[in-house]
């Protein structure tokens, strides 16, 4: 949609800037926009483990119904999030 064919591969890291003198195309998370001249600040911040849906293969419905029970047991204090989220990854990795 902004005339970008090919992406290029520029970097890597936890933190980039890129300083332009001229307008281009820019694709993040989806959404294409022009980007104006000036400065492109991009930072990681921390990654996220994601399940699958119920409907992508068999295991997701399990999985579906243990993220519905650590989030109760989250909400009822059994366990605290950073419990919580140790859980889900483990979850995430055993599913995959």
């Amino acid at each position: 949609m902004v005339g970008l064919s090919q992406a290029r591969r520029l970097a890597q890291g936890k933190a980039i800037k890129i300083h332009t003198s001229s307008a281009f195309p820019v694709q993040i998370d989806g959404e294409p926009f022009i980007h104006q001249p000036g400065c492109l600040e991009i930072t990681h911040v921390e990654q996220v483990f994601m399940l699958r849906r119920a409907s992508e293969e068999p295991r997701g419905h399990a999985a579906a119904i243990m993220t519905e029970v650590l989030a109760d047991a989250e909400c009822k204090g059994v366990i605290n999030a950073s419990q919580k989220k140790l859980l889900l990854q483990q979850l995430a990795l055993n599913l995959s």
